[in-house]
């Protein structure tokens, strides 16, 4: 919704990723908080995994996978039947998430720098 997408690109999101070979540990959180932080860890590979987009709505990785150097995955809500396809880079040393939404013709990058420690 238009209000959501407002709402969303206002916010600051970081992400905490732990990467250990097809393992993945990622701390998500919004600042101001949309929704309480939280944890996802998976493996590539994996069918489907529970989780919670920014603003804390539940949502399904489907078959994370690594595509080249990109992690790529489906997304879904569990109450659509529409799936969105999400893929992680680095470029020019930051992380891109890229969105696409082909039901709706919508792409969306969000490109991360890297937090000083």
């Amino acid at each position: 919704s238009p209000l959501i997408a407002r709402t969303v690109s206002s916010a600051q999101a970081r992400q905490d990723i732990e990467h250990e070979g097809d393992e993945l540990r990622c701390r998500f959180e919004t600042v101001p908080p949309m929704a309480p932080a939280r944890l996802l860890v998976f493996r590539v590979g994996e069918d489907e995994v529970k989780g919670c987009d920014d603003i804390g709505r539940e949502t399904l990785l489907v078959q994370p996978t690594w595509r080249g150097q990109a992690l790529a995955a489906g997304l879904r809500y569990p109450k659509s039947s529409h799936v969105l396809r999400i893929e992680r880079y680095m470029e020019d040393g930051r992380m891109v998430e890229h969105l696409r939404y082909p039901g709706k013709g919508v792409e969306m990058r969000r490109i991360f720098a890297k937090a000083s420690a």
